[in-house]
């Protein structure tokens, strides 16, 4: 149903599988159940609109049917008190329903073969053909395309809010890939960050072991180093309990299986900050989000059926009209009874069968054609009177939905600014901080090293430098995925990681 431009790979073949932030988004949008869902859906409305395209289809109608019968008569013309008759009927037609309002059959051809022994009809067997054409045009209630045409743009409008489901869903997950993508790095990199603490108060507690053994430095001091690297492997433990739990978060939202040997890239790239004018931030929202695109279209489909029953309370008035060709041929009945009745010229003039009496309706000698005009007028009409007053009320409540939505996405969209301007503020901010500690640390191993400053005064600028980095790493972290929910919030983070939805 979507394409992306990325090409997926087969990961489910290797046992450990280091996963970047585009893979992540293509398989999560693969895997994903409720993406799935929603494409089932589409498929479905898609095909409901053929369904309600189908009034309009045009139907070639045909028939056979035999008759033999032997019937009891009082006729003096009857043989032995009784009728025999026979009759072979063919018909055939098209009929239809336009987009006017207007039904139609038109070629509607009947020809049918009578045998009779009663001796008042001339022949038999006889041939009679006719050819009509037939016309009913309502001229008030489902007059006109509008009227006739509401079911297929209703569900037109619903396959276009289904597929927008589709891009609200596809937009969401990619925002909660992100997030626990970007987690996950976060705490990858605090890993990485409690075994670096732990190596270098590991190389204090080797120094300090040396200096005490030699009495250059009093025991407290080692005492010190050693309890605060068994702090540290504390720290290692508990990170790695976080980085695992952010990957397990990761695996369920991607729809992979948490016995996956997953791993994540370690480094927090910076994302681009597109320059937006702070005051086209909510024109840009009102634009692309797919709720504002969803809302529109179901007010307009209220409104489409606002029109449908607004007609359906009109009295039904129709106008018909047909026009008809007759033919006729046939033998002359043996039992004619001739001596009573006379010679029947008709008998004489047509006694080719079948090709007379196509041959008649050809000339077009032999015609008809009737015109009426019907009204009906509901004393009570209630059932379509609530159902316009149903219509009203959907569409006073569509506008007030819409009107919140508009609300809520400009809150949405001034907030997400905001959050991304200060994420990149706070980007900054850490910078500096992370600079400052590592200058407090350097200063502090010179004056560690000449004797002036204590154990206890190093391990504490490591300490704060340990913290001064997982700080900026948080400020980075937050940073991306303030850019993912404006991107979302603005409705064009679809585009933006170049995701195709057909249909």
């Amino acid at each position: 149903m979507f394409l992306k431009t990325l090409s997926l790979f087969a990961f489910l073949t290797f046992t450990s599988w280091s996963i970047s932030l585009d893979q992540a988004i293509q398989v999560g949008l693969q895997n994903n159940k409720k993406i799935l869902i929603q494409e089932a859906e589409l498929d479905s409305s898609l095909s409901l609109i053929k369904e309600m395209e189908g009034i309009f289809d045009v139907y070639l109608n045909t028939e056979i049917s035999f008759e033999d019968s032997v019937l009891p008569s009082t006729s003096a013309f009857a043989k032995n008190n009784t009728l025999n008759r026979k009759s072979t009927l063919y018909s055939a037609s098209l009929d239809g329903y336009l987009p006017t309002g207007t039904s139609y059959s038109f070629f509607d051809f009947n020809l049918e073969k009578r045998e009779t022994d009663l001796g008042t009809d001339a022949m038999s067997p006889s041939w009679i053909s006719n050819l009509s054409f037939k016309v009913k045009q309502n001229l008030l209630k489902d007059f006109g395309v509008s009227a006739n045409n509401t079911k297929i743009l209703v569900a037109e409008g619903n396959a276009k809010i289904s597929k927008i489901e589709l891009e609200k869903t596809i937009s969401s997950l990619i925002v909660e890939i992100e997030t626990r993508y970007w987690d996950s790095v976060y705490a990858k990199n605090n890993l990485e960050l409690a075994y670096s603490s732990l190596n270098l108060a590991q190389e204090i507690v080797n120094q300090n072991t040396v200096e005490v053994e030699v009495g250059t430095l009093p025991r407290i001091s080692l005492l010190q180093a050693q309890a605060e690297a068994a702090y540290r492997q504390v720290e290692i433990t508990l990170a790695e309990n976080r980085y695992n739990d952010s990957l397990d978060l990761l695996k369920n939202v991607l729809g992979l299986s948490l016995n996956v040997d997953l791993n994540v890239d370690n480094l927090i790239s910076i994302k681009e900050l597109e320059k937006i004018d702070p005051d086209e931030i909510e024109y840009i929202a009102i634009n692309n989000r797919p709720e504002v695109k969803q809302e529109s279209i179901m007010l307009n489909n209220s409104q489409e059926l606002l029109d449908f029953y607004s007609n359906q309370i009109l009295p039904d008035l129709d106008i018909e009209a047909l026009f008809s060709y007759s033919g006729l041929g046939g033998s002359k009945n043996s039992d004619y009874s001739s001596a009573i009745l006379g010679t029947p010229r008709i008998a004489s003039d047509y006694n080719d069968g079948f090709s007379d009496s196509i041959g008649t309706l050809r000339s077009m000698d032999n015609f008809s054609w009737a015109i009426g005009a019907k009204l009906s007028i509901p004393l009570n009409n209630n059932v379509a009177e609530s159902k316009l007053e149903v219509a009203n009320a959907q569409k006073r409540k569509r506008l007030i939905i819409l009107n919140q939505v508009l609300d809520s996405i400009h809150l949405e969209a001034r907030k997400s600014y905001r959050d991304v301007i200060s994420n990149l503020d706070n980007i900054e901010a850490s910078r500096k901080n992370l600079e400052l500690h590592q200058e407090i640390l350097d200063n502090e191993e010179e004056r560690f090293e000449v004797g002036v400053s204590k154990t206890k005064d190093l391990l504490e600028a490591q300490r704060d430098l340990i913290k001064a980095q997982i700080f900026y790493n948080k400020s980075l972290t937050d940073y991306n995925v303030s850019i993912t929910n404006l991107d979302h919030n603005l409705g064009i983070l679809i585009n933006k990681n170049k995701i195709i939805i057909d249909n």
